[in-house]
């Protein structure tokens, strides 16, 4: 319950600063469900504010991991899949962004 609590209260003060950004990089881990309270939040408050954003498929260096499941769930927004730790997709992510920029 206290770790719900927590995540509520990051989102909310994250969607408090979405006016002062650019472009958002939703990161969601590869290897559990992406259906959840957190994510979708997030991302409705970022399409409300008609923000540009990617999201960022981590941990694809896991047997477990699932990018092909983000993507599929939220089929109209740009996926990266990439691994933090192994720095695997990092140059695809930056493609994403300078996309966002030009």
């Amino acid at each position: 319950m206290q770790r719900a609590k927590e995540a509520t209260k990051g989102i909310v003060d994250a969607i408090k600063h979405l006016n002062s950004i650019d472009i958002a990089l939703v990161v969601m881990d590869s290897t559990k469900v992406p259906f959840d309270q957190v994510n979708l939040t997030l991302l409705g408050a970022l399409e409300m504010q008609k923000k540009p954003f990617i999201i960022v498929a981590n941990k694809i260096d896991l047997p477990n991991s699932s990018p092909g499941l983000i993507q599929e769930t939220f089929p109209q927004h740009k996926v990266v899949p990439i691994s933090a730790l192994k720095g695997e997709g990092i140059d695809q992510l930056y493609q994403a962004i300078a996309q966002f920029a030009s």
